[in-house]
């Protein structure tokens, strides 16, 4: 079997392990809920609008920087949330929104350092994405790209384990390493299940349009926001199965060992 038809199966095997705890997909809606309260909150707070941002004046750069922060530290901490308590279910246990919210409660120091460390080199991404050419812009987005692989793995090892900033990027690094092959298919794969259910629901949608009207309008909202809120829980259990097995070197509950050391076999030097 070759890696994406390992991926996929790997995915599938998550989403079977999501269905056991479907309270896990309330996490990703109150985060979201919560981050979009807070964007309004400081774009009303601090008179932010369309205009301003793109004209990067000078004294919206605090204000956005702060966004920044705090969306990414409710954007980690829940996904922390999730990554627990998938971990707590592939462990044996039987997990709640309550324990899955504990055990990144218990963590939230380092999150929220970890939010002032990628809310900084987001913005900084983003500034120069907004300040160079065409060129510019591609080069950014490789680093963009290339930092996002490197720090797959940081909300596991920062949830599940006691290390510092430092030693949890250089933990995420060296499991990405491992890992790379079925963290970038897998993503591709999710990011393909995504694609074709995004399309099912706006075809859906375009349907109930000639029928319904602007109710149609209505069935999207709800639509968008389930798709969303399931495939944020998924890539959580995702990455909470394969953190699990590239450090632990066990097979968790609900998924195939054999399936899994093939995707971990040594590679040959």
């Amino acid at each position: 079997m070759g890696r994406i038809g390992r991926s996929f199966q790997l995915v599938g095997q998550s989403y079977r392990v999501l269905m056991r705890d479907k309270e896990l997909m309330v996490l990703p809606l109150i985060s979201g809920v919560i981050m979009a309260v807070v964007a309004a909150s400081f774009a009303f707070g601090f008179g932010l609008d369309a205009s301003s941002v793109e004209r990067h004046r000078p004294d919206v750069y605090l204000p956005i920087f702060l966004i920044y922060v705090v969306t990414y530290a409710i954007g980690i901490f829940f996904q922390a949330a999730i990554v627990a308590g998938a971990t707590e279910r592939m462990n044996g246990g039987d997990p709640t929104v309550a324990s899955a919210l504990g055990a990144a409660g218990r963590r939230l120091g380092p999150i929220l350092l970890w939010a002032v460390v990628a809310a900084t080199v987001g913005m900084a991404l983003r500034a120069v994405q907004n300040r160079v050419g065409f060129v510019g812009k591609i080069i950014a987005g490789l680093i963009g790209a290339a930092w996002s692989l490197a720090t797959f793995f940081v909300v596991p090892v920062l949830v599940l384990e006691d290390r510092s900033i430092g030693e949890s990027f250089t933990e995420s690094l060296g499991v990405f390493r491992k890992a790379w092959g079925e963290t970038v298919v897998g993503e591709t794969s999710l990011g393909a299940a995504a694609i074709c259910a995004w399309v099912t629901l706006v075809a859906i949608v375009g349907l109930l349009a000639y029928v319904i009207g602007v109710m149609a309008v209505a069935v999207f909202l709800v639509g968008a926001i389930c798709l969303m809120v399931f495939f944020s829980a998924l890539q959580g259990v995702y990455v909470a199965s394969l953190y699990r097995y590239a450090t632990q070197g066990l097979a968790p509950s609900g998924f195939d060992k054999t399936l899994l050391d093939r995707a971990f076999v040594p590679k040959k030097r």
